[in-house]
Parts: C-alpha cells; sequence; structure tokens
C-alpha cells in the first residue's frame, strides 16, 4: 500500500540521529508490500530526505532510478545526493544496510546576513595595553596606548548595516528567503554627532573615544583611580587627567587641557597646555619636570618647572629651577637654592639660608625672552667676527687704490663679492640689533620687577631684574621689597609693597589705553 503524507506536515516520527540524539521526521511515502517496506522522511525544515528500506520475500533489489523515482513522486525534487543514492542501492544487492535511515537529499540553507556593527577609526579607550615597540625592537611596557586621541571634526566611527543574507531551497524545490542581520543598536552620547545619513559619527570636542553600553561618546576627562604604574604606563592626551594617586619616578603625563595629581610625584614627567595641581609634592631628584600654565603644588623638590602662568607652592621651593612669566608665589614658605625667575614677580615668607646656601631669585624677566637674547647674543658675535674679518681684509684697499688696479678680472671679481657681503652683513647686524631692542622693550612692558620677603631674606642671596642685580650681603628681616628702580643702579630693599596681581595689572593697563584713546579724539 502507497501512503503520502502532506508536505511539511508536523513531525510524526523520530529517528537516531547525531550523536544518538532522536530527530523528529515528517513521513513522506510510505510502501508495504510482498517485495520491500519502503519510507521516506523529511526534516521538518524541508532541508534532509532520508529513506528506509526493508526487504520482503520478494526483494529482488532496487536500481538508482527508481529510488530517484520514488523521491520525485512524494516531491523531493532538489539536492539530490546522486552518489549515496547510487551506493545504497548497490548495498541492497548485498547484506545492506537494511532497516536504518539513510540520507538521500540535502537542500540549500539559506543564510543569515551578518549583523550591523560599529567601524571605529579611532579606538575607544580600553584597558588592554596595545604596546609598542622601542628603538631596539623591544617592547615598551610603559607604552600601553590605553587611549587615543581624537580632534574636533573627525570621523571617530562608522555605522555598517547588517547584510541581506542569502536565499536557499528546500528539498521540495522552493525557495527559502534569507534572514538579514540585525541593526547594530547605537547610542550617542556627548562629543559626538552623527551624519545626516546616520551612518558616520564624528567629534565635536577633543579628546578620547568611550564606548559602553552601546553609546559612543568623547570626554575630555581621563581619570585613573589609582598610582600611575605599569598598568597605565605613560600617557599622552589632549584632554585633562586626574590621577587619583602618585605619580613615580620614571613616567610620563602630557594632559593637554590640564592634569591633576592627588598625591606625590617623583622623578616623573609632566607636560600640560592647561594648569597643574598636586596635592602632594614633587621630589624630582634633579629629573623631575613640569610644563604648564599655572602651576599649584605643596612643595618642590629639585624640580624644573617652566610655566606660562603662576607658580604657587604651599610649604617650599628647595634646590629648583622655576621659572615663570606669572608670579613665583610661595606666601608661607620657604626659596632656598636653586634659580627663581618670575617674570610678574616673586614672593616668600624666607629666601636663602643661614648657611648661604647659593640662591638666585631674578624677578621682572621674561624667561622665554631671556632664551631668545641668548640667540641673539650668539648670531650677534657671529655676525661681528665675520664683519670684522671682511675689513680685515678690504682695509688695505681701501687705503691705497692703487692695489686695486693691479688686481687681475678674477681677483677684482672676489673682491666685489666680499664688499657685497660686508654690506649683507652690516644690513643683518643692524636686523639683530633691532630685534634686541624689540625684546627689551617686550621685557619692560609689563613686567612686575619687585620680590617680597615676609619674615627673613637670607645673606648670600643673589636678586636680579632687568638691568641690575644685587648679592644680600646682611640678612635682613621682612616684611620686605627688593625693587627695580630706573633711576639706581643695583636694586632698592624698602618696606614691603603691594605687588600687583595679572588682573590689577590689566585694569591698569586699559584705563592707560583708554586715557590715550580719549585724548586722541
Amino acid at each position: 500500500m502507497n501512503e503520502r503524507a502532506p508536505i511539511l506536515g508536523a513531525a510524526d516520527m523520530e529517528i537516531p540521529g547525531r550523536d544518538g540524539v532522536p530527530e523528529p521526521m515528517c513521513t513522506l511515502l510510505r510502501i508495504e508490500d510482498a517485495r520491500w517496506f519502503f519510507c521516506t522522511v523529511a526534516s521538518p525544515d524541508g532541508l534532509c530526505a532520508y529513506i528506509k528500506l526493508t526487504p520482503g520475500e520478494a526483494f529482488a533489489g532496487v536500481a538508482a532510478d527508481e529510488i530517484v523515482g520514488n523521491l520525485n513522486s512524494c516531491g523531493v525534487i532538489h539536492g539530490h545526493i546522486v552518489s549515496g543514492i547510487a551506493f545504497f542501492a548497490a548495498m541492497q544487492s548485498g547484506p545492506g544496510p537494511y532497516d536504518c535511515y539513510f540520507q538521500v537529499a540535502r537542500g540549500d540553507p539559506m543564510s543569515r546576513g551578518e549583523n550591523g556593527s560599529i567601524e571605529f577609526h579611532v579606538q575607544p579607550s580600553s584597558s588592554h595595553p596595545r604596546y609598542d615597540l622601542n628603538v631596539s625592537g623591544n617592547i615598551d611596557y610603559k607604552q600601553l596606548n590605553l587611549i587615543e586621541n581624537c580632534f574636533a571634526g573627525q570621523r571617530v566611527a562608522s555605522i555598517l548595516p547588517p547584510g541581506p543574507g542569502r536565499a536557499g531551497k528546500d528539498i521540495f524545490g522552493r525557495d527559502i528567503p534569507p534572514e538579514p542581520g540585525v541593526p547594530v543598536d547605537v547610542k550617542l552620547g556627548n562629543g559626538v554627532r552623527a551624519s545626516q545619513n546616520g551612518r558616520e559619527i564624528s567629534a565635536e570636542i577633543d579628546g578620547r573615544v568611550i564606548h559602553e553600553d552601546g553609546k559612543i561618546s568623547v570626554s575630555t576627562l581621563l581619570e585613573i583611580n589609582h598610582d600611575v604604574d605599569l598598568s597605565i604606563g605613560n600617557l599622552d592626551f589632549v584632554g585633562r587627567i586626574v590621577v587619583n594617586g602618585s605619580l613615580p619616578d620614571g613616567f610620563y603625563i602630557n594632559g593637554r587641557q590640564g592634569v591633576e595629581i592627588r598625591g606625590d610625584m617623583g622623578a616623573a614627567r609632566i607636560a600640560s597646555e592647561g594648569d597643574v595641581k598636586l596635592t602632594g609634592g614633587v621630589k624630582g631628584k634633579r629629573a623631575g619636570v613640569i610644563f604648564c600654565r599655572n602651576l599649584n603644588v605643596r612643595y618642590l623638590d629639585e624640580t624644573i618647572v617652566e610655566a606660562s602662568g603662576d607658580v604657587v607652592v604651599e610649604k617650599e621651593i628647595v634646590h629648583s629651577n622655576v621659572k615663570a612669566l606669572g608670579r613665583v608665589s610661595v606666601p608661607h614658605g620657604t626659596i632656598l637654592g636653586g634659580t627663581i625667575c618670575g617674570f610678574r614677580g616673586v614672593e616668600a615668607d624666607t629666601i636663602g639660608s643661614e648657611l648661604g646656601v647659593a640662591t638666585r631669585v631674578m624677578a621682572g624677566l621674561d624667561w622665554t625672552d631671556e632664551n631668545r637674547m641668548e640667540e641673539i647674543r650668539i648670531r650677534l658675535a657671529e655676525r661681528m667676527e665675520r664683519v670684522h674679518s671682511a675689513q680685515v681684509l678690504l682695509e688695505p684697499l681701501f687705503a691705497d687704490p692703487k692695489i686695486k688696479s693691479t688686481l687681475d678680472n678674477e681677483q677684482q671679481s672676489i673682491l666685489y663679492e666680499l664688499v657685497a657681503e660686508l654690506r649683507d652683513l652690516r644690513g643683518e647686524l643692524h636686523d639683530i640689533l633691532r630685534e634686541r631692542t624689540d625684546v627689551l622693550a617686550h621685557a619692560h612692558a609689563d613686567a612686575v620687577r619687585q620680590i617680597n620677603v615676609g619674615k627673613l631674606l637670607h645673606l648670600g642671596v643673589e636678586t636680579s631684574f632687568t638691568n641690575t642685580f644685587r648679592t644680600i650681603t646682611d640678612s635682613v628681616k621682612g616684611p620686605l621689597s627688593i625693587i627695580d628702580e630706573v633711576d639706581r643702579s643695583t636694586p632698592s630693599i624698602v618696606e614691603q609693597r603691594h605687588m600687583p596681581t595679572a588682573a590689577e595689572f590689566r585694569r591698569k593697563l586699559e584705563k592707560a589705553i583708554a586715557e590715550v584713546n580719549m585724548a586722541e579724539s
């Protein structure tokens, strides 16, 4: 008898599957007579077909074409496993296999599309190191590259759409529509914006990319919750860095918008275009360096500081080299040893020591101008030497015109070149002298040529200003001010005077400019 089951009907039986796990099947065809018991089943998804043959008394073998015919008769028209069918048919003339299911058709499953994803052009901050190699080709364990800087307007990520997938076909010849991938869920946080089509994400500010809980943002803050160590390494960040710990020897931090160390600093380096604050102090061991705008610190010991603003120290500056385009202020502490330069003045409770430790304090000097002046002095000396050499060669010719008439054409050509070079050198000398004048004029424009001492100024302290200097020969009790007066060859020590702040000076300058404008109108 023949009994056809509905195509892809509900599973009505199970066959042994892989690893002995039963697999549900739908019966497609049953043939049961004296010759055999022949059964065809299919998986519910329509992707696999199996046959089972049990010989009867009249069984005399089966041909591959007959098996294919049976498959076609029950609708299995696609994915015939030709080699498998031929093998099964050949085995039936021998010992079998019998009474077991044998796969004879396999459909083409559909392929699901890839899910949407995010392609980062700037890598998000990570706790996993991305080590660099040093010049020797070895791993630099202080260069972890945990953050990658991004800048306003820079594309930081692209949103890739999901793939469409690929269609399949079941054993009945029916198309199986593909399943597209799932779009990636992206949320936008602070500091980023999306393009009009929503596929590109750009930074609105300088900072670092953060990708957390499906949200992309850019932050100007990098906070470290412990001491800087080899799990953090050196840091170079366009934003602001906060370290809830200390900065030990040998590390480097560059936080362009500012750095805050909530601990101590050793022989390390800090660089910033913004302000730097340390709740502790610095034991620089002659290798600690800080470059910044304004600096606020508990103490400085054997440290180099270059600040474009003010340097405020709570306790003391010891054997340090501190240069500031603002004020150097230790209002309740001591300056002992080293060189201190404050363009807008210097103040401390005590300067120097009873032992006469070499301490140099400069006020009203722009250390960047001092660097320029040193360059100018070198160039000036070089040009003057060349002018002198040219004059020595030309002087005999100018003293006795008859010598010139004895020169041949080549010698006269050299003479003219030498005269032209001398003229150019004199022009360069004039430009260099004018540049020096401009630098000196700038140095006097808004300088505060004043040093304030609250309690005691020790002997041996050297004080320097724009054009004058003075070495203290006897200790002097404060409060006092050392000032640079235009009509005196050495600085004066007077009763302490108010030292104008930058804001006060700006107001005074604005008032003077306004008065000049009113007079001209």
